[in-house]
């Protein structure tokens, strides 16, 4: 009786792994938002660019014939290159970091081609530095703002291995408007690295 029960719980280990294998993902994505400039009220928005940085984790739901329904995690660290000029004052924005947690919906048309669409909620925080001439002389500060966010967009994915893909995709952070340097609520990124499927 111990023996077909210490193989029951090794079987259960040994194929239950392989019956939950590619149910998960891990991403590691690349890529830029910008390069654009205009007016902005009283300043001027100039040389805005950003390199982005992306780490997005996600584990399957649910698969139907349609698709699958993922749950995400993903985290966006970028560093930018934006002033805001008005009058005496200077306000560069430094970095900015989002995380939205939310849901991916992947569709398959043909063996090694996925598409899909993400969208969640969560938070977009903003470093910013504001440089000023005074009577008193030049002055320095930073600062961080944080707000909450709502991230959505899409992308393909290219299997190239049962366990390795190749993924670009463009994703938009929207927030409320005035951060630091930040002319607008839209925050968007293009980016492309590797997938990891196990």
């Amino acid at each position: 009786m111990k023996t077909v029960l210490i193989r029951t719980i090794l079987a259960s280990f040994l194929f239950g792994g392989a019956a939950l294998a590619q149910n998960s993902d891990l991403a590691i994505l690349l890529g830029a938002n910008g390069p654009n400039s205009g007016t902005v009220g009283a300043g001027v928005v100039s040389g805005q660019y950003g390199f982005g940085f992306q780490m997005n984790f996600a584990e399957q739901l649910r698969e139907t014939a349609a698709g699958q329904l993922y749950v995400e995690v993903p985290l966006v660290i970028a560093t930018h290159s934006q002033s805001t000029v008005s009058n005496t004052v200077v306000t560069d924005l430094k970095d900015s970091i989002f995380f939205t947690p939310g849901v991916r919906w992947r569709f398959t048309p043909q063996k090694r081609i996925s598409f899909y669409a993400a969208g969640g909620f969560g938070i977009g925080s903003f470093g910013t530095s504001t440089s000023y001439v005074s009577s008193g002389g030049l002055g320095n500060t930073s600062s961080r703002d944080t707000t909450f966010a709502f991230g959505f967009g899409g992308g393909i994915d290219f299997r190239l291995t049962r366990l390795l893909s190749l993924r670009a995709e463009g994703r938009d952070f929207i927030t409320r408007t005035g951060l630091g340097a930040s002319s607008g609520h839209n925050h968007a990124f293009f980016m492309a690295g590797i997938g990891f499927h196990f």
